[in-house]
C-alpha cells in the first residue's frame, strides 16, 4: 500500500493547512500537483521536502501531519500607551500607542529520510489528441484563407478569493503579476474551449440585417438642369356688394 504524502501551505488564507497528495499531472508543458481537495498547484510554487531556503513559495511538501512548518510572529517597534498624571493631577497620555510591524520567522521542520520518488518521475499525460489528417472539414478549412474577427465571448472561470490575491500582492515581490501568471496556467482548457465554441456559433449564426433601400432617383427636370414649375395659384374672386339706396 501506497504511503501518503503531505503538503502544507505556508502562505494566504490557507497558511498552515495541510492537503493530502492526490497526483501528478503535466499540462502544456507544466507539473501540476493534486490533491484529495480537488485543487492543485504548480510544482514550481512547492518547496521540496526538507528544503529549508523558503523564498516566494506557496506550499511546502512535509513529511507527515505533525512534522510541519510553524510560525513565529512577533511585533517589532510596538509600543503600548502609557498614561501618567501631570501637575494638576489629570490623567494624561504620556507615550501615544504605536502599532510597529508584525515579524513572521517561519520555523522550517526537522530533517527526515526521503522515502518517495522525484516528483516528476510519477507524471501523468493526458490522452493525445485524436488526428483530423483524413477529415475533408479540417482539410478544407487548414488551406483556408484566415481572417482577424473579434467576437464576444462570456467565461465563468474558478479563481482565487480577492483577499488572498491581496494576501500575496502584499507578502511576496511581484506578488500580483506572479499571481496572474498562476491563474492564467491553471485555467482549465476545456472551459475556455467551451466558452469559444458558444461565441463561435454566434459569430457564424448571427443573422445580418438586410441593407437599406436605395435612396429614390432624382427628378428629371432636376437632373436636366430645369427649374419645376410653381405650384398653381388659386384664383380669388372679386366679391362686389350691392348697397341699397
Amino acid at each position: 500500500m501506497e504511503e501518503n504524502r503531505y503538503f502544507q501551505y505556508l502562505a494566504g488564507e490557507r497558511k498552515g493547512e495541510i492537503l493530502f497528495f492526490d497526483k501528478i499531472e503535466e499540462e502544456d508543458g507544466l507539473v501540476f500537483i493534486s490533491f484529495k481537495d480537488g485543487s492543485r498547484c504548480n510544482k514550481e510554487f512547492i518547496l521540496p521536502l526538507n528544503e529549508r531556503n523558503w523564498t516566494n513559495q506557496l506550499m511546502a511538501e512535509v513529511s507527515d501531519t505533525k512534522n510541519i512548518w510553524r510560525f513565529k510572529e512577533e511585533w517589532v517597534g510596538r509600543q503600548e500607551e502609557k498614561r501618567a498624571k501631570n501637575a494638576d493631577g489629570e490623567n494624561v497620555i504620556v507615550q501615544p500607542f504605536i502599532e510597529g510591524r508584525k515579524k513572521i520567522t517561519p520555523i522550517p521542520p526537522n530533517f527526515v529520510k526521503v522515502k518517495f520518488d522525484n516528483i516528476d518521475r510519477r507524471i501523468e499525460t493526458p490522452t493525445p489528441k485524436t488526428s483530423h489528417a483524413n477529415d475533408p472539414v479540417w482539410i478544407t478549412l487548414e488551406k483556408s484563407k484566415k481572417i482577424d474577427t473579434e467576437i464576444n465571448m462570456s467565461l465563468v472561470i474558478s479563481l482565487p478569493s480577492k483577499s488572498l490575491f491581496n494576501v500575496i500582492k502584499e507578502s511576496f515581490e511581484n506578488g500580483a503579476v506572479k499571481a496572474i501568471e498562476y491563474i492564467i496556467e491553471n485555467l482549465d482548457d476545456t472551459k475556455i474551449k467551451n466558452g469559444l465554441s458558444d461565441a463561435l456559433y454566434a459569430a457564424y449564426e448571427e443573422k445580418e440585417s438586410p441593407p437599406p433601400p436605395p435612396p429614390p432617383p432624382p427628378s428629371r427636370l432636376i437632373k436636366e438642369g430645369k427649374r419645376p414649375p410653381p405650384p398653381p395659384s388659386i384664383k380669388k374672386s372679386k366679391i362686389t356688394a350691392n348697397e341699397d339706396g
